[in-house]
């Protein structure tokens, strides 16, 4: 059997019977994988305290090559990001990563800008206080490494570049129209050019300055209903970690 040695982020971890865990990582050398942590539930054992979700920990485990269930032999925690845990706010928006790295991403590919991406994330979210752009550019990027990238430049079926205005954009398509294609495809949403541009910069800007990306009052719920509907789109459902996010803005 081989044995693996690799940096990895905790993205959730669930009871497999009276004494052992079952782990899933993202890590930074194997994609995503899931580990069974042999006596992890018993009070006193090795994994104490590194199997929580969003610890970045140094991680070993062995198994076969390709098989999708590996054992964890040891970790160690690198960083906890307390901070988070410690803000509701913060928690929930560090659990909505998670879970959208859980439900894109599969498992056994090499993901080495995933991994990056989200620990980024969670280094800034740790940091800043104002969470809104942070969680439409972890959604955006995320989409765009998983080969779902909008296309923002051009019409998505004829390439002319739309007129000044308000664009349309399919769901379908992935892309936003011009004029003339938009009278022959169901549009989804339109949006102006100032938000077609907020979304391109959070494509372009530094993770960890996303915080001075103010967004006008009057487009942040626009900027949201492509970001987080190109989401859903992709999926097909809500995740259960993101009505919270929703929950928590109203207090």
């Amino acid at each position: 059997m081989a044995l693996y040695k690799t940096r990895a982020i905790v993205i959730k971890s669930m009871n497999l019977s009276e004494s052992d865990r079952l782990v899933t990582f993202m890590t930074e050398n194997h994609g995503k994988v899931k580990c069974v942590a042999k006596g992890a539930r018993k009070a006193k054992n090795q994994f104490w305290g590194a199997l929580e979700p969003m610890s970045l920990i140094h991680l070993i485990y062995f198994g076969r090559e390709h098989q999708s269930l590996f054992r964890l032999n040891h970790s160690d925690i690198i960083e906890s990001f307390q901070t988070i845990r410690d803000d509701f706010d913060k928690l929930y928006t560090g659990i909505y990563f998670l879970d959208l790295i859980d439900a894109m991403i599969l498992e056994g590919h090499w993901e080495p800008k995933v991994f990056a991406l989200l620990y980024q994330a969670l280094a800034a979210l740790n940091q800043q206080t104002e969470l809104e752009a942070l969680r439409r550019l972890f959604e955006i990027r995320l989409l765009s490494l998983s080969g779902y990238k909008p296309q923002l430049e051009h019409c998505v079926l004829c390439r002319k570049i739309p007129a000044n205005g308000m664009i349309p954009f399919s769901y379908a398509h992935n892309g936003i129209l011009c004029n003339s294609c938009s009278n022959n495809t169901r549009i989804d949403i339109q949006f102006s050019i100032g938000t077609r541009n907020y979304i391109k910069k959070l494509l372009e800007v530094e993770i960890k300055t996303c915080e001075r990306l103010k967004f006008p009052k009057s487009q942040t719920e626009e900027i949201e209903k492509v970001t987080h509907r190109l989401v859903l789109s992709h999926l097909g459902r809500e995740l259960k970690s993101y009505p919270f996010i929703k929950n928590m803005a109203k207090i």
